[in-house]
């Protein structure tokens, strides 16, 4: 088994690998807020003399915790991010919100942070596109690589390997901000509306609407990290 060290030296070489192979203005990371995408800046910071030379991407729902629009706002200040809100078609998000039936909601919720990822991609012309994504996460995500191909881009995913036991211990470690929603029984972060804290002695994602976990595969195949 690699130690901590270990892993975080083969993530240092998956970011460096694709500084080396991109422009870095054609490099953008995921960030959602929550404690993966956050390590996965850390990391970056830890290699370019805590900056993070390439733009930062929050896609915006309207509908995340509270907690997390004001822990975004006070570490791009305090780390200097080039952060890009990525907003939500005002036309879907109409949609969304004149709609009643909770289910259908749930549809267009995934629907609209899909398009708007695709969109921005396609519009800035971005050649790669970093998430902060782990195997032990989720079984559709378990046999990702660190370089993935996709239609008109590449998918860098530098944590891989790290498993949700690791994360905190490299919080803690290097003193990492984090959302305090984490201390509250929270164990993975979406949208408001549809996530509750995790459920005792089930998996991390288990405070996830089931519907949306149980099609991760094909929400991933249609743009979703």
């Amino acid at each position: 088994m690699k130690t901590l060290q270990e892993k975080i030296k083969k993530s240092q070489k998956a970011i460096k690998k694709a500084y080396q192979q991109f422009p870095r203005e054609k490099i953008v990371i995921a960030w959602t807020g929550g404690k993966d995408s956050t390590v996965l800046l850390h990391l970056v910071r830890s290699i370019f003399n805590s900056v993070v030379p390439f733009p930062v991407m929050f896609n915006d729902s309207t509908m995340e915790f509270e907690e997390i629009y004001e822990f975004i706002k006070e570490l791009t200040k305090k780390w200097g991010l080039n952060l890009i809100v990525v907003p939500h078609s005002k036309g879907e998000l109409e949609k969304f919100n004149k709609t009643k039936n909770v289910e259908r909601k749930k549809e267009l919720s995934r629907l609209m942070k899909i398009n708007a990822i695709n969109a921005f991609l396609k519009k800035n012309h971005i050649y790669a596109f970093m998430a902060g994504i782990r195997w032990d996460e989720h079984p559709a995500r378990s046999k990702e690589t660190y370089l993935s191909k996709r239609k008109d881009h590449m998918r860098i995913h530098p944590i891989l390997h790290f498993t949700e036991a690791d994360i905190w211990t490299y919080i803690k470690t290097y003193k990492v901000p984090y959302v305090k929603l984490y201390d509250k029984g929270y164990r993975s972060l979406g949208e408001k509306p549809f996530t509750k804290k995790a459920k005792k002695g089930e998996g991390e994602r288990s405070g996830r609407e089931y519907d949306k976990e149980h099609m991760m595969q094909k929400l991933r195949s249609l743009g979703y990290w």
